[in-house]
C-alpha cells in the first residue's frame, strides 16, 4: 500500500508516521505488522520503499529500503475553478489531482451562486486539501498539489500575466480552439480559468483579456464546471505527453 507522510517525519532513512487515520488503515484495515512493507510518498519529491519495524494505535515506525525522486513535470498548471452549483469541487479537486493538476484555486465570480462564510470556507479548503491527499495516495503522485483558499476573479486574473500562458474557455464568438492555442506554446507555467454556470460575464472575460488571457472553445457543446474542468486539464496533460 501506499501513504502519505510530510517530510519533517522523515530523517534520514527513519520514518514516524503518526497520522490516526493512516495508522488505523495499516494496522486494522490493510492489518500490516512489523516486517511487512509499504510505500510512502513525502508530497514534494522523494518516494520510499520501507519496512515496519513497530506499529501501535498511536504510531507506527518504519525504516526506508529504497528511495526515488518524483519524475520532473513538464509544465507546472494551475486550474482556477469558479464554485460550482450543484456538483461539488470535491470531485472536481479528486480527478484534476488524478490527472495531475499542479495548483487548484476555487474562485467566485459575478455569476457564482455558492457562498461560504469565512469559517466554512476554512473547513472546506482542509476538506479539499485532504481529498487532494488521498488522490495523490491513489494515483501514484509524489508530489501533492496546492489548494487555496477562495479566491475573486478579479484578484486571481490580476495575476495572470505571471504565468507564459493564460486560457479563458468561453461561450463567446472568435476564440481558438485548444489544439491551436497549445500549437503555438510550449509553456513552463499554465494556468486555466473555467467558469460557473451562466459563463463568465462580459466584464471578467474583457479584463481576463486585458491581463493576458487566451480566450478558448471547448467545442460546440455547452459543458457543466466539472465536465470543463476534468476536459480541460485531461486534453492539456495527453496533448503534451
Amino acid at each position: 500500500m501506499r501513504i502519505y507522510c510530510p517530510a519533517t517525519n522523515i530523517i534520514r532513512d527513519k520514518i514516524v508516521i503518526l497520522d490516526p487515520g493512516q495508522i488505523h488503515h495499516l494496522s486494522s484495515v490493510r492489518r500490516l505488522k512489523k516486517g511487512d512493507r509499504v510505500l510512502v510518498f513525502d508530497g514534494k519529491s522523494q518516494e520510499y520503499e520501507c519496512v515496519i519495524d513497530n506499529i501501535t494505535k498511536d504510531k507506527a515506525e518504519l525504516s526506508v529500503v529504497k528511495a526515488r525522486k518524483a519524475v520532473p513535470v513538464k509544465f507546472d498548471l494551475t486550474l482556477a475553478c469558479a464554485l460550482p452549483k450543484k456538483v461539488k469541487l470535491d470531485y472536481i479537486i479528486e480527478k484534476t489531482v488524478e490527472l495531475g493538476v499542479d495548483r487548484i484555486i476555487p474562485i467566485k465570480t459575478a455569476r457564482t451562486i455558492v457562498e461560504y462564510s469565512p469559517e466554512k470556507a476554512k473547513e472546506k479548503l482542509k476538506r479539499w486539501q485532504a481529498i487532494a491527499v488521498e488522490a495523490s495516495k491513489q494515483c501514484g503522485r509524489i508530489k501533492l498539489p496546492e489548494i487555496e483558499l477562495i479566491s475573486e476573479f478579479s484578484k486571481v486574473v490580476s495575476q495572470a500575466k505571471n504565468y507564459e500562458l493564460a486560457v479563458i474557455p468561453h461561450l463567446g464568438p472568435g476564440n481558438k480552439s485548444l489544439k491551436e492555442v497549445f500549437c503555438d506554446f510550449k509553456p513552463s507555467a499554465i494556468i486555466i480559468f473555467i467558469g460557473p454556470e451562466g459563463d463568465f460575464s462580459p466584464q471578467e472575460i474583457k479584463l481576463a483579456k486585458e491581463n493576458g488571457c487566451i480566450g478558448a472553445s471547448l467545442g460546440d457543446l455547452v459543458l457543466k464546471v466539472d465536465t470543463a474542468a476534468i476536459s480541460v486539464v485531461a486534453f492539456l496533460r495527453l496533448f503534451t505527453h
